[in-house]
């Protein structure tokens, strides 16, 4: 089985996911709205975007929010908003969570941007 890619070409030299059998691999996602480069200042509406945009792309595979396995986050301030964004993630995964590591980063893709989670999924799950 080849690998499926799943999400439009940003100009990006990677996909922004890739179904194989039945895992999606989510590339890391952002604030951005959908079909543009803008995102809100504050880490909620960042972190509920990202959310958003790593579910829109799992969906596209056939996969649900409940086949996340594992994700990973990065923050540009852990200190002052890991609470804030805990708070945002408990909302897309109330019950039964995925695995997740949260990293600190100095900086992203671009200023401003405060939080870029990927993630891994099964699909069927």
């Amino acid at each position: 089985m080849e690998k499926q890619i799943i999400g439009r070409d940003a100009g990006l030299p990677h996909a922004p996911a890739v179904a194989w059998r039945d895992l999606v691999f989510v590339s890391g996602q952002v604030g951005f709205a959908p079909g543009t480069r803008e995102f809100a200042p504050d880490i909620e509406s960042q972190t509920r975007q990202a959310l958003n945009n790593v579910l829109d792309l799992l969906a596209a595979s056939g996969c649900e929010a409940g086949g996340v396995l594992q994700m990973t986050v990065h923050m540009t301030d852990m200190i002052g908003e890991f609470g804030a964004m805990n708070a945002v993630f408990r909302e897309f995964f109330p019950d039964r969570p995925p695995s997740r590591t949260t990293v600190g980063v100095s900086h992203l893709g671009r200023p401003g941007l405060k939080i870029e989670i990927d993630a891994i999924a099964a699909r069927g799950a």
